[in-house]
């Protein structure tokens, strides 16, 4: 019974990631990227975990517990504010970043480093947003005060109400391959991205890179972006990519 368990299982993961050509394309959109390089992460801990000492690794949420507990409640205000309450409940926490300014040297062993009140900091949250099985991950940074200091990452319901019924990728895959900029052209990664000018989030597919064809040499080579709506499957822009490229090996002798 197991046996079969596990057949039936590997079908289905199967025929859901295989609905059209390219579909193995699918990759996670979005970023995890740090805000800054001077910062310290943070991050629940848990008593029957192991943990590496690693300076590194992400320290003990509870040493900022009075600064985490004010700036997540001001960020899921936000959130709901804008996405909705039913985006924010597709939403899981992947990290809490504190942001120095660069003049601040980070000892992990200095208890006033999490005194944050005497520094100058604003708080980069991290989070990861799933769909069935889309993913995007994005960041949002807050100040002192619990005001949201970056860029838009996701659209705003009261103008796009319909923004979390995505579109099948496979459709935005179709669109592209019959575009003409396309020809001859193959599918590097499709991935959910969000473009603020429409509101709206979207299929990011970009061309496949062309190898380098100069050996030793550094050369630029350029790829089309095309942003499909992901709720219209309409095609909003083309944006050019480039690409600095090196090819390495020898070169055979005659």
């Amino acid at each position: 019974m197991k046996q079969h368990f596990v057949v039936l299982f590997a079908l289905v993961f199967y025929s859901g990631f295989s609905q059209c050509e390219d579909a193995e394309k699918l990759d996670f959109g979005g970023s995890y990227s740090s805000r800054t390089k001077n910062n310290i992460r943070f991050e629940k801990k848990y008593k029957d975990s192991i943990y590496f000492e690693d300076i590194a690794y992400p320290q003990e949420i509870a040493l900022i517990e009075e600064y985490s507990n004010f700036i997540l409640s001001k960020a899921k205000t936000y959130i709901v504010k804008r996405g909705g309450s039913d985006f924010y409940q597709n939403l899981n926490i992947h990290g809490f970043e504190v942001n120095y300014e660069d003049s601040v040297e980070i000892n992990y062993n200095n208890p006033d480093i999490y005194n944050l009140s005497n520094y100058n900091v604003s708080y980069w949250i991290l989070y990861r947003y799933k769909n069935k099985n889309i993913e995007y991950g994005f960041g949002l940074e807050f100040n002192k005060k619990g005001e949201m200091i970056s860029e838009n990452k996701f659209p705003e319901y009261s103008k796009n109400v319909k923004f979390e019924k995505l579109t099948n990728f496979c459709d935005a895959l179709g669109l592209i391959k019959k575009d003409f900029r396309f020809k001859n052209k193959k599918v590097d990664y499709i991935e959910l991205a969000y473009l603020d000018g429409k509101n709206t989030f979207c299929w990011l597919v970009e061309e496949e890179k062309q190898p380098n064809s100069e050996l030793g040499r550094f050369q630029e080579i350029k790829t089309n972006m095309y942003f499909v709506n992901a709720n219209s499957n309409k095609l909003e822009i083309v944006k050019e990519s480039r690409h600095l490229s090196i090819s390495c090996g020898f070169e055979s002798f005659k």
